[in-house]
């Protein structure tokens, strides 16, 4: 657990007072526009009790809070979480917990309907992936779902993260898969796409608790 606490720690200060969160409110549309396939996949998610992994200042949270009836926002970094009370605090149905970066600690089994994280865990560690999923299969309820925005690219082994294209992980969506159904869960749709002009860079699963 050392060594991904080192790992964990070494990408969240890569975005500690990054200028990357008020850049980003310039490419949110790419999740929320009608007809893009993230909204069309989130659309299908239950909303009555959904957490948002690394919400960041809270541009997807603005999206989705109107539309949730409880909503979490999960981050590693508390000054993102101070954002986001900020951006979010006329929203009742809104919580906030700091994470750990690796499990919903705090979060009791069998409990969500939904989770969702976009433009986040691209940049995690596989073996931070594979975490997060089998703590996902704990929260989830029955029939609960996940929507993951993750890294589809292959290369770049024993390479410093933040130097592969976009600053992506290692991770494929096969690879993906494999690790959500070693865990129990259902891939219910997964998609490969392009990302800042990089052919096949990302990929967006949607995965069911069974």
């Amino acid at each position: 657990m050392t060594d991904i606490k080192q790992t964990i720690d070494y990408v969240r200060a890569a975005w500690v007072g990054s200028a990357y969160y008020a850049n980003a409110e310039n490419w949110t549309h790419i999740f929320w526009d009608d007809s893009t396939l993230f909204r069309r996949l989130f659309n299908r998610l239950d909303l009555t009790d959904t957490v948002e992994l690394a919400c960041g200042h809270g541009r997807h949270a603005a999206r989705s809070a109107p539309l949730a009836g409880r909503l979490t926002l999960i981050d590693v970094i508390e000054d993102n979480l101070a954002a986001c009370r900020l951006r979010l605090q006329d929203r009742d149905n809104v919580s906030y917990a700091l994470g750990e970066g690796a499990s919903f600690t705090g979060v009791a089994d069998a409990s969500l309907s939904a989770i969702y994280c976009y433009d986040a865990m691209v940049h995690f560690a596989p073996e931070v992936v594979a975490l997060y999923l089998a703590d996902t299969a704990r929260v989830l309820k029955a029939g609960g779902m996940a929507l993951y925005h993750h890294s589809n690219y292959p290369g770049g082994a024993g390479k410093n993260w933040a130097q592969n294209p976009h600053a992506r992980n290692l991770m494929t969506c096969d690879r993906f898969a494999a690790l959500a159904r070693t865990v129990g869960l259902q891939v219910v749709e997964q998609a490969v796409l392009p990302w800042g002009g990089v052919a096949d860079l990302d990929g967006v699963t949607l995965v069911c608790k069974p």
